[in-house]
């Protein structure tokens, strides 16, 4: 599935250089191993194909881009803000409020407790602030 989104995307680009790094990929993921170098090609191109949407191959090229860096810095802060609303738990909210920018949402929640500012954009899920 990799070595199609790969090759597929190889064969739009205008660059040269960048068109050869997924035919590169493409190859690799055929062979069955790709090499650090191209992880970071491997993490654009995911981050382009799963924001496209893609029913069928969604499964297969989340468990591939879980396996990357930034994959793996996703789940961890998904993780971590998940924790953070844990804290919450079984307190009434007297605050709720979303705000957005493009490209980045956030969203605070209080209670009598506690204030959580949660930032969600590109970079992920994160904790802008907790004060308990």
């Amino acid at each position: 599935m990799l070595a199609a989104e790969a090759r597929v995307f190889a064969a739009r680009l205008a660059d040269p250089s960048t068109r050869s790094r997924y035919e590169s990929l493409a190859q690799a993921a055929l062979d069955g191993s790709v090499p650090s170098e191209l992880v970071p090609s491997v993490e654009a191109l995911l981050d382009l194909v799963l924001q496209r949407g893609r029913p069928l191959a969604e499964p297969i090229l989340l468990g591939i881009f879980g396996r990357t860096p930034r994959g793996q810095e996703l789940s961890q802060a998904t993780h971590d803000v998940n924790r953070a609303l844990r804290s919450l738990k079984g307190q009434p909210l007297g605050v709720v409020r979303l705000s957005s920018s493009p490209g980045r949402y956030a969203l605070v929640l209080e209670t009598d407790h506690a204030r959580l500012s949660l930032v969600l954009d590109n970079a992920g899920p994160r904790i802008e602030s907790l004060e308990l």
